[in-house]
């Protein structure tokens, strides 16, 4: 072999036949074909067996019950249609004898004033628990440090949410932003406050800000030195103030989100039907005879998975946000194509410092060294470059082209991610590194152009032998032993100030993984290993080893470690598989190429009938790739017609199996109807028990306007249930919490006994919240299910500013100060408590959380 320098790897690979033998490319063409034959089967194969999996979910008894299933989300609609009678007479042909009454609709209304001012409020209320916990360390340190303690060092749990106010009467806003102003000034002026007593030379945290006229305070800017009537104020009084103030004004909203004025209308709605197929019919079904109106139609729209900012999209504003998306990611790809560049000039430097002059330093440098800097190390730059930042980017573009939901911004983000690596990690590395190995010889000779090309192009294969072996240890390393998770919980996180809400929810919370950037990687090996498998047959078994480990990693993570936040039921998977065409059409054209260059012995091309039937079969890829994507559209999408008896069927048998088994819960009606009271209209049944708007509502309602009130009724009605619901869970709480360690004497046992009771007490608190639609009551679950479709900004709870409790009493004492505030200030130091050591310790979920937290999954 080494009469024409062929040596090492290159031996097993596309550059082993000499040009005197070159009819031995018959077999890479014969390879070829097997390859691509076998893999346009296995794709063909497996899209059959993901439609039959698909359709075997969607039709089963336990998702048709949810409320996803029956409910199409419906864009583009005309202004006259924007309201619910009139959506409700246009799709009542989808339910048996045109019955209004078996449609829900939600016309969705812009809410972004309401959603700016709830989400300002959340970062105050975050930020005031920050400030309040640092205050207490502080003194917990200095308490503990007195060799006489104070003596009030012992006081029992209790949640105060606030005092009401002393008068019931309504009064407008403009007198309780005033009540909220005095307030603000004595907590501002107040010395009475007990850490002071603690710590008497501790100064506050300060803020300087600036009053507008209408008495609203807003942090002064550092940049702007220009302006003037700054005042300096204590931080945590400012905090306490904008809480009570936004909250005011949330409050004072929350009445009119009817109000055509304040939320207009916008051209989205989710209409619900009472059985699954009838949300096909009208998903598959055109709704409108101008074109481009009421389109896009999505189904399975999970209440949780919605981006309630991209509701309100137009046509052209998707087509322009779409236009400039793709722009962007232009953009990403000129601007990562260079260092993309740079590593691969890094993979070829054995090559370059022996063929280029100006190189020649390098060969001083050991061989190990070059070998390293060539191998391993720029793979694993390369892996860095396009894995940090990359998939965050490619999601916000999806989220900037109007994605409707989370799944559909997942399915987005693959399609980006997926180029971006096929074009940056595949094609360019591939095709600069091949060049940069020949570019030096072609000076010197340009007259072997193309036996040089012929010999030096296939050998990129090498540097994706350290890839895919890095790729393989890192991923499957990182999947199986969660280390990066474990360097957070043990030395980043407890560098930071570790509020109650944010320890509950890193005990609470389950990692997530974000499945577009994992399948787009995966594909992406698998095209890797496709396009070299008849130029570089090596790289198969390097591929092969690759999944091996990814399927050890992954074989129980999803069970027990991750869970699975964005439902894309299945998409992602199928996407994969028609990602994979791109593998093979690079390898024809590769190989087209590569027959094409091939010269023998007299300079002569010896292997055009090669490429020409490599032509002939991209042309066939391409058409059975129409094909097969034409002919399975539509099973993809909707669900046929002929599996709906068979799972009427299946439903009507679980339902007599579930009620066979429940006898002690037969005579509750209304809980046997959440079940699956009658197959296709369980849900329905519950949705017609919420009980109606009192009449004194109606009769204020403005003349023009039958439908005001609606959304408020709603809302209002879901926030109400949701209280009494939390009231009976806070009891549960209470029951199953015992008295904090760190109060008065410390408890018997080690450190990790009192580890495992308090892991113990916030289990206990966790299981108290229901977690599927049957744990509630009649009028609960039909607040539930009418507003699910709401936006939840509208029965988003007000926030409590949760505390730790401490041995000196002092987060007591802030609760008691939080009392000038009223109603719109509410404190808790109840489930949350403070170690000698500064560590907060939670035995239950934040006591603001929504109450029905745990339900988002089933509906």
């Amino acid at each position: 072999m080494t009469n024409f320098n062929v040596t090492g790897l290159d031996t097993v690979s596309w550059q082993n036949v000499p040009p005197s033998e070159t009819d031995r490319y018959w077999a890479h063409l014969v390879c070829a074909l097997l390859v691509i034959s076998w893999t346009l089967y296995r794709i063909y194969r497996e899209k059959l067996h993901f439609v039959f999996v698909r359709q075997q979910y969607l039709t089963s008894p336990e998702h048709r019950l949810k409320a996803s299933a029956k409910t199409i989300l419906v864009t583009n609609i005309p202004s006259e249609y924007r309201s619910e009678e009139a959506l409700k007479a246009l799709f009542d042909v989808f339910v048996d004898n045109d019955d209004r009454s078996k449609l829900h609709v939600w016309v969705n209304r812009d809410y972004k004033v309401l959603r700016a001012l709830a989400t300002r409020r959340r970062k105050m209320c975050h930020a005031l628990e920050k400030e309040e916990l640092k205050l207490l360390r502080v003194v917990n340190k200095q308490y503990q440090a007195q060799q006489d303690p104070k003596p009030d060092s012992s006081h029992s749990q209790r949640t105060l949410q606030g005092s009401e106010p002393d008068d019931e009467t309504e009064a407008g806003i403009d007198s309780e932003i005033k009540r909220i102003q005095s307030a603000f000034e004595a907590d501002n002026k107040a010395k009475d406050q007990l850490w002071r007593s603690y710590l008497e030379k501790h100064k506050e945290s300060r803020i300087q800000v600036i009053e507008s006229d209408s008495g609203s305070l807003t942090p002064a800017s550092t940049l702007k030195f220009w302006q003037r009537n700054k005042r300096e104020v204590s931080k945590v009084a400012f905090l306490r103030a904008e809480i009570a103030r936004l909250t005011i004004q949330i409050e004072g909203l929350l009445p009119q989100l009817d109000n055509e004025e304040k939320f207009k209308r916008q051209n989205s709605a989710f209409i619900q039907f009472d059985r699954q197929m009838a949300a096909n019919m009208a998903c598959a079904l055109t709704s409108h005879h101008k074109p481009g109106i009421m389109e896009p139609r999505f189904l399975h729209v999970a209440p949780h998975e919605i981006l309630w900012p991209n509701m309100g999209l137009t046509s052209l504003a998707r087509f322009i946000r779409t236009i400039i998306a793709l722009v962007l990611f232009v953009g990403m790809l000129v601007l990562w194509a260079v260092p993309a560049f740079f590593l691969s000039v890094l993979s070829q430097l054995e090559t370059l410092r022996s063929n280029t002059p100006w190189l020649r330093w390098l060969e001083d440098w050991p061989t190990w060294l070059v070998s390293f800097i060539s191998g391993p190390l720029t793979a694993i730059l390369l892996a860095l470059l396009v894995q940090l930042v990359v998939p965050a980017l490619c999601r916000k573009l999806a989220v900037l082209c109007g994605a409707p939901t989370r799944s559909r911004r997942e399915i987005a983000t693959q399609g980006f991610y997926f180029t971006f690596l096929i074009i940056e990690l595949v094609l360019v590395t591939s095709i600069s590194s091949g060049l940069l190995a020949v570019i030096p010889v072609i000076a010197s000779n340009p007259t072997r152009v193309t036996q040089t090309l012929a010999t030096n192009l296939p050998k990129a294969a090498n540097y994706f032998f350290n890839y895919l072996i890095i790729q393989a240890l890192g991923f499957s390393g990182s999947a199986l032993f969660q280390y990066l998770r474990i360097l957070f919980i043990t030395l980043i996180w407890p560098w930071f100030s570790q509020t109650p809400r944010q320890e509950a929810w890193l005990q609470i919370t389950l990692p997530h993984q974000m499945w577009a950037n994992v399948f787009s990687l995966w594909t992406n090996f698998a095209v890797i290993g496709m396009i070299y498998s008849v130029i570089a047959p090596l790289m198969l078994i390097f591929v092969s080893a690759v999944f091996m480990l990814f399927w050890i990693a992954y074989r129980h993570n999803y069970y027990y470690v991750q869970r699975n936040k964005v439902d894309t039921h299945g998409a992602l998977f199928e996407g994969a598989l028609s990602q994979l065409f791109a593998g093979v059409y690079v390898m024809e054209i590769t190989l087209i190429g590569l027959f094409f260059i091939v010269r023998n012995t007299d300079g002569n091309v010896t292997a055009t009938p090669q490429a020409v039937i490599m032509i002939v079969a991209l042309c066939l890829t391409a058409g059975f790739h129409y094909v097969l994507e034409q002919s399975l559209r539509p099973l993809k999408e909707f669900i046929p017609v002929t599996l709906e008896d068979k799972a009427a069927d299946a439903e009507r048998r679980r339902f007599a199996r579930e009620k066979g088994h429940s006898d002690e819960n037969a005579g509750d009606d209304k809980s046997s109807t959440i079940t699956a009271a009658s197959s296709r209209r369980s849900s329905e049944s519950i949705r017609r028990r919420v009980p109606e708007k009192p009449s004194h509502t109606q009769d204020t309602a403005p003349e023009g306007e039958k439908q005001a009130g609606t959304m408020a009724y709603t809302a209002a009605s879901a926030r109400k249930t949701m209280n009494r619901l939390h009231q009976r869970i806070g009891a549960t709480l209470a029951a199953t919490q015992v008295r904090s360690p760190h109060h008065g004497d410390e408890r018997d046992g080690t450190a990790q006994t009192r580890k495992d009771d308090v892991a113990d007490q916030l289990g206990a608190a966790i299981a108290g919240y229901p977690d599927d639609l049957v744990d509630l009551t009649p009028a609960e679950r039909a607040a539930e299910l009418r507003a699910a479709y709401q936006d939840p900004v509208t029965r988003e709870p007000a926030p409590v500013v949760w505390i730790p409790q401490d041995a000196a009493g002092v987060s007591d004492d802030s609760v008691a100060q939080s009392k000038k505030y009223g109603k719109y200030l509410q404190y808790s130091n109840a489930g949350a408590f403070l170690g000698k050591s500064g560590k907060t310790e939670v035995v239950q979920p934040a006591p603001d959380v929504r109450s029905d937290w745990l339900l988002d999954w089933r509906l």
